[in-house]
């Protein structure tokens, strides 16, 4: 990491906030990462079945390997993490997780126990998390605070096609070769994008006051003392955390609902996360930002509203995807649910960041991921692997349809905690 970026002697930053080729090749490696960094996720979702049996574990126990064991270990790391972004090269900082994030994926290849891959999960959270605080950070360096959210939503156009390649790809290589196989083909890529990262993309300069004076260095401390005494922050922050909630059950428990209830193969249950709902995801993102920066110049509570109505409207889509049986019902309620609810994060990130205020951006959203993966691994995955265990369990296997409807309920309350946060924003807090 270079010491030398010092944010608050960066220069004016005017040309480098235009969308320009050299703004527009950043944002495709950042969205290029983020697409690897999120493939994980649906690759342990995907293979989960094949594990918990070739490790002998329970529900609950594959629950807190793809939930809590992972996401706990990213929140506690993502703060000190975001805070050296906030003070050093973002871009350096995500360079080097990765690479390590990458290693780590490669050897949950080699597991052989469910304790082997609970600590590999445990570690590999530490590693992602120099991915999405310090990316975000360093895309609001690179455009205009107006075009945030397409800057955000641009580098999920890029993660939206690496997903849909690896996932449908990496679907295959699991039936054929067996999922150990799929996580040694996933750590690769990593020998190429780290340079990638490292020799073709520049630090940009930092943010500026309006007023084009450089922004004081803020401590945690102070940080948090303004954001306590903010009704918007707070009501932002657990509103996305609830909407973390949902989310994160979907990315854990899909591939094994659509095995068991919809009876799927792996390979077609890649195929449909990939080259389905990717360009759902990739849609609901785009239009999702385009219409909150377009409504934003008129009223700024749009930036609010906006991704609040999304998670609102998702949640009973994703009431008729897990409880419909006919495929023309199901099936477009899936991709309907994957547009408004993943789509939404777009925005809901560039939402968490504004409140945060300027400086502290970094940090701001690292200390809602904290606030959002404690929560939605402790109410999402978990829960979902513990009510199937236990309440639902004489359903059999349709007991995971009850527990994931349950569990989605809690992306409507997200988002309507984020449409009442609109009312209690001040100019403190307002960005863009």
């Amino acid at each position: 990491m270079n010491p030398a970026v010092n944010p608050t002697t960066a220069p004016n930053a005017g040309e480098q906030r235009d969308f320009n080729a050299r703004v527009i090749w950043a944002l495709t490696v950042l969205g290029i990462y983020s697409g690897f960094n999120v493939v994980d996720r649906g690759l342990l979702a995907l293979n989960l079945e094949p594990i918990k049996i070739e490790l002998g574990a329970t529900d609950t126990q594959m629950s807190i390997a793809t939930g809590i064991a992972f996401f706990l270990m990213n929140a506690l790391a993502g703060i000190p993490l975001a805070r050296l972004a906030d003070r050093y090269s973002r871009r350096d900082i995500i360079a080097v997780g990765f690479g390590f994030y990458s290693l780590v994926v490669g050897l949950i290849g080699t597991v052989t126990s469910f304790t082997g891959l609970l600590i590999a999960r445990m570690v590999q959270g530490i590693g992602e998390a120099s991915g999405l605080a310090p990316s975000a950070a360093m895309v609001n360096d690179l455009v205009d605070a107006r075009n945030r959210r397409k800057a955000l939503a641009g580098t999920r156009v890029f993660s939206a096609i690496i997903v849909m390649g690896m996932l449908t790809s990496l679907g295959h290589v699991s039936e054929i070769y067996g999922w150990r196989a799929s996580f040694f083909v996933l750590a690769v890529p990593a020998v190429v994008l780290v340079p990638l990262l490292l020799f073709t993309v520049r630090e940009p300069a930092r943010e500026r006051a309006a007023d084009g004076a450089a922004i004081s260095q803020v401590t945690f401390a102070q940080a948090w003392s303004r954001w306590r005494r903010s009704p918007a922050f707070l009501l932002v922050l657990f509103g996305f955390a609830l909407s973390g909630v949902t989310l994160q059950a979907n990315a854990s428990w899909s591939g094994a609902f659509l095995v068991r209830i919809r009876d799927l193969s792996l390979s077609e249950v890649g195929m449909l996360s990939g080259i389905a709902r990717g360009p759902a995801l990739l849609v609901g993102a785009l239009v999702g930002a385009w219409l909150t920066d377009h409504l934003a110049r008129r009223n700024h509570r749009w930036r609010f509203w906006v991704p609040g109505a999304m998670l609102m409207l998702g949640a009973p889509m994703e009431f008729l995807y897990l409880m419909a049986d006919s495929y023309w019902v199901w099936m477009p309620a899936y991709l309907v649910t994957g547009a408004l609810l993943m789509g939404s994060q777009a925005s809901a990130i560039a939402i968490c960041m504004d409140v945060s205020g300027a400086g502290m951006r970094a940090t701001g959203l690292a200390v809602a991921l904290l606030i959002s993966n404690l929560m939605a691994d402790l109410i999402g995955p978990t829960l979902i692997g513990v009510m199937n265990d236990t309440v639902f369990q004489s359903l059999g296997v349709d007991a995971l349809r009850y527990s994931m409807a349950l569990v989605a309920c809690a992306a409507a309350i997200g988002g309507a905690l984020m449409i009442i946060a609109a009312w209690f924003e001040t100019e403190e807090t307002r960005s863009g």
